[in-house]
């Protein structure tokens, strides 16, 4: 395989760039010029869960993940007020010291570039040096500002970057409005009682995610109905304490602080196929599920295992692209489609 393009670099992207070195002579990852999430000033935090953590090892990615302190979790504990008893899940029932770790983005992202600048094969252009991309019969060309062109074995989009030269008409999603927002927020805890514990509580029109991340702090994913979040965005901190103390307290203690909140809207998708003209979606590009999981970022890196895994399963010596792909779309269609519906599903169950 000659020549691949890679539109986004972002985790996914950058994942997907250095597995695919194995496989393509040359990879074109696109930088984007608009600014990144980990080039702000607001840490994000992802839970990070087995099968991803297996794939960031088994890329030689995880070792220096590792060497930020990830937090790990062994149990997840969810309420509401109208339960009784909560429902626990643990990491001794299935036989493992965790379920998962709570990681920094930046960690993730510094990882994989210190992982891409020792492969020699993967080379980082600027979308602003594209003049524009050739569809000719299912096989695509690159043309640079400057002249030169490239031809395209194949092309994969893991973000929504550059749709005005690729289009987003052949990847027809299936769209839910989830009518809520995120709101989140860290908490600092006025004691060190975090024990590696992750919850979620559910109340009526709303969901509160609780990922570790320190001995006193916790990464706050608080989904709200829109309605709701009208009275919330004119609340101040002492009174945004106070609303969550009044519905965590009795299980992490007493909220001492808060930090600056991040706002944004939460909506949900999943194409139809993942596979058009030989150009392929996958992540952010493909699927966009609520957050009361932690599965956003795991479904993309379960996008990228079943990639390499659907190159596996043809003759390594003359990779047949059509049947990669077909493979490929029947597995990403399968996998994800379930856990699409039964997130949708459950969040329409908890918070209705």
């Amino acid at each position: 395989m000659k020549n691949i393009l890679i539109v986004g670099d972002g985790i996914i992207g950058m994942l997907s760039a250095i597995v695919l070195s194995n496989i393509y002579k040359n990879i074109y990852l696109v930088r984007s010029s608009k600014k990144k999430h980990y080039e702000s000033k607001i840490d994000r935090f992802f839970s990070i869960n087995l099968l991803s953590q297996y794939f960031f090892m088994k890329n030689n990615i995880w070792e220096d993940i590792a060497a930020s302190n990830p937090q790990p979790y062994s149990k997840i504990i969810t309420w509401d007020d109208k339960m009784e008893d909560s429902l626990v899940f643990e990491s001794s029932s299935i036989s493992y010291d965790s379920l998962g770790y709570i990681v920094k983005e930046t960690s993730i992202v510094d990882s994989l570039l210190k992982r891409l600048a020792n492969i020699k094969n993967i080379v980082s252009i600027k979308d602003t040096d594209i003049k524009e991309i050739h569809d000719n019969n299912n096989a695509h060309t690159m043309l640079f500002l400057n002249g030169e062109s490239v031809n395209l074995d194949l092309i994969l989009k893991s973000d929504k970057s550059m749709d005005m030269f690729l289009g987003s008409d052949g990847f027809k999603p299936n769209i839910v409005d989830y009518n809520q927002h995120a709101l989140v927020v860290d908490l600092f805890l006025d004691k060190n009682s975090i024990q590696n514990i992750a919850y979620q509580k559910f109340i009526e029109g709303q969901i509160m995610g609780l990922l570790p991340i320190s001995n006193n702090q916790y990464n706050l994913i608080w989904s709200v109905n829109n309605n709701i979040l009208d009275n919330l965005k004119n609340d101040n901190d002492i009174k945004i304490l106070s609303i969550l103390n009044s519905h965590l307290s009795e299980k992490i203690g007493t909220i001492k602080n808060i930090s600056n909140r991040i706002i944004f809207p939460l909506l949900g998708f999943h194409v139809e196929s993942y596979v058009k003209n030989n150009i392929l979606v996958i992540g952010g590009a493909a699927h966009s599920v609520h957050p009361m999981a932690g599965l956003g970022l795991n479904m993309g890196i379960q996008d990228v295992f079943l990639l390499e895994n659907s190159f596996l399963k043809i003759d390594a010596d003359g990779y047949d692209v059509t049947q990669v792909l077909k493979i490929f779309n029947r597995c990403c269609i399968e996998e994800n489609k379930k856990t699409y519906n039964t997130i949708n599903f459950l969040k329409k169950f908890y918070s209705d």
